[in-house]
């Protein structure tokens, strides 16, 4: 179970994929850190602001009612996570608010309680969502809660799914991706800085090494551009590729015969993938170079800063992401006429409190069948329903011909 990040995909290029600098290890590290702690609560505030020029005067018109709304929203979430050391077992809550200004003020609350130490994973969710989207379920308003417990649709295809294999795999995922990345942090070179140490700060009367993230239109392109082609010539990649689908092969109780089968067929894919790679690099790069001056971040691109506390856990965070898609740009490479220019951008920022607290709890709420729905059941009884009103296909009566008289 961790922190909900709205930039988790970006964390990924510009943290694991960046040049081993130092300010960059650093943050990598820090980043590290953090998928072993225990317990924490974390909380995260989203807005949006979207701007829309040169659009044709009725699309004007639609974007910017929709401008109105994006532009008075956001989006809070409070999160607790409390995990065991081996991080088998795991509950966790999250509080959602969207608001809408004199629209929209909703609060929807999730928790997740798992357990992956036992011979078949179990997996429990609690889901309460407002009251006017839960009548659209069900008329009864004593139900507060929908309940999906993974653990019946495993169980349903438990002689489908080696489950032990996948625990296994599981446990060795996560040094084995750190290993992955570990190496690739000391091989991957860009050739421009993306993580600089800005300074010292007070943030929520905690001492902060802040760490800045900038990366402008240019930047963006040329990582992806790299990434990509770092990508199709890293053998280790294939091979992390090719373990990953031997162990899904392995997971699926399949005849011996079967899966000798499945597992030749996928080499023989891989293989020929590999020797497609020169043209299927010449392909992206060739893309690249046509998408070259399409633009995909605003003036302010992203800017991300991460502070650091004594102790080496990131406990803020706080970013602009700035899009702007132009549509005439677009239209024309594709030989078409279109105008219009888009701006999104995403503000962030978001804390991180009470690490490794021994004292904070996850409690699930009670339910029963009085106040919740199974989703399971909800989906099996309406597949019922469906099945009940479809024709019947019924063989034709032979039908005999009268002999013809003379």
């Amino acid at each position: 179970m961790k922190k909900i990040s709205i930039i988790a995909l970006i964390l990924v290029i510009a943290m694991s994929l960046t040049a081993c600098v130092n300010d960059e290890q650093k943050l990598f590290n820090a980043f590290s850190k953090m998928q072993d702690i225990s317990s924490m609560d974390s909380s995260s505030e989203i807005s949006f602001n979207l701007n829309a020029e040169g659009f044709p005067e009725d699309q004007q018109a639609n974007i910017e009612q929709v401008m109105a709304l994006i532009n008075m929203s956001k989006l809070t979430l409070k999160q607790r996570m409390v995990q065991n050391e081996d991080k088998t077992v795991a509950k966790a809550k999250v509080d959602m608010n969207l608001n809408v200004q004199g629209l929209i003020n909703e609060d929807i609350s999730i928790w997740v309680d798992t357990d992956m130490s036992g011979d078949s994973p179990e997996i429990f969710e609690v889901i309460k969502i407002p009251a006017m989207l839960m009548g659209f379920i069900t008329p009864d308003p004593a139900k507060e809660y929908l309940v999906y417990d993974m653990s019946e649709l495993m169980n349903s295809t438990s002689e489908e799914i080696n489950f032990n294999e996948l625990m296994e795999w599981s446990k060795e995922l996560q040094p084995k991706m750190e290993e992955y990345f570990k190496d690739m942090v000391e091989k991957f070179k860009p050739g421009f800085e993306i993580v600089k140490e800005k300074e010292k700060r007070i943030v929520d009367g905690k001492n902060l090494t802040i760490y800045e993230l900038t990366i402008d239109d240019a930047e963006l392109k040329d990582l992806i551009r790299y990434t990509g082609n770092y990508f199709m010539d890293d053998e280790d990649t294939m091979e992390f590729i090719k373990e990953y689908m031997d162990v899904v092969i392995n997971m699926v109780n399949l005849p011996e015969e079967e899966k000798a089968a499945a597992i030749e067929e996928i080499n023989a894919e891989l293989e020929k993938i590999e020797k497609e790679m020169p043209n299927i690099k010449a392909k992206f790069n060739t893309f690249m170079d046509t998408y070259k001056d399409v633009t995909i971040l605003g003036e302010k691109g992203i800017v991300i800063e991460f502070g650091i506390n004594e102790k080496g856990y990131i406990t803020h965070e706080a970013g602009t992401i700035d899009f702007r898609i132009d549509i005439g740009q677009i239209a024309k490479l594709l030989g078409e006429e279109a105008k219009g220019v888009l701006n999104l951008e995403i503000n962030y920022k978001s804390r991180a409190y009470n690490i490794n607290n021994k004292v904070i709890r996850v409690e699930l709420p009670k339910v029963d069948e009085n106040n919740s729905i199974d989703v399971m059941q909800m989906l099996e009884a309406q597949m019922t329903n469906m099945n009940d009103f479809m024709p019947v296909e019924t063989e034709a009566e032979p039908t005999l011909e009268a002999p013809q008289l003379p």
